[in-house]
């Protein structure tokens, strides 16, 4: 065990499989197949509450001062991930930031710490007035609400931007809007993915609506 290692953490180990809302992680960015150390200068621990968001796909999301780290447990998704961030990059899809890493993960589910050999999703964080928009479930209602109280400049970055998800058939697309800017930089995608461009056309359609 770490000689670091808080009380908290060992009993977190009592507690069963990893759980985001229940355990501790650390985050160590660099060479996976280094020596782990969980107490190596430059870690990032987080908490329970700096769980901001559970994935199916991945570990979780934790919040850090303006940033978001979504963190995987292997690295079977990395060349996938980075190349549809590298994608979007290339075609000035708003992509809040977002950049990919390899490193260690150290989860505290057990009596001592578990090291994985992963990669990171780091991108901006964003707070007010930005708002959270998906394109799951009944998702047109909210999203309406958000586009119908935005700016004339803020639907028009959100055309642009929609467009080219369109084009590239952004599938899933979620992300954060401003719908309160004048300037046109007011929406940004994030787990950005591609397959079908369905969902985004209605949002482009819904958008069209208001121009």
């Amino acid at each position: 065990m770490s000689t670091e290692q808080t009380t908290e953490e060992a009993t977190q180990a009592l507690a069963g499989p990893f759980d985001p809302l229940r355990h501790n992680i650390r985050w160590d960015q660099g060479d996976v197949t280094r020596v782990p150390n969980p107490d190596r200068a430059g870690v990032i621990r987080f908490t329970p509450a700096d769980s901001a968001q559970t994935s199916r796909e991945a570990l979780g999301v934790w919040r850090r001062n303006t940033q978001a780290f979504k963190l995987f447990g292997t690295l079977n998704q990395f060349t996938r991930v980075t190349t549809d961030i590298n994608t979007a990059i290339t075609n000035n899809l708003p992509h809040a930031g977002a950049s990919t890493a390899q490193g260690l993960v150290y989860t505290y589910e057990n009596p001592t710490f578990r090291t994985l050999q992963g990669f990171a999703v780091i991108a901006t964080w964003y707070d007010q007035p930005w708002r959270f928009f998906s394109g799951q479930g009944n998702w047109q209602p909210g999203f309406r609400a958000i586009i119908n109280g935005a700016t004339h400049n803020a639907l028009l970055g959100i055309q642009r931007a929609l467009r080219i998800a369109v084009q590239l058939r952004l599938s899933d697309p979620q992300g954060f809007i401003n719908p309160t800017t004048q300037a046109t930089n007011s929406i940004q995608f994030i787990d950005i993915h591609y397959g079908s461009a369905v969902i985004a056309q209605q949002m482009l359609d819904i958008v069209n609506e208001q121009l």
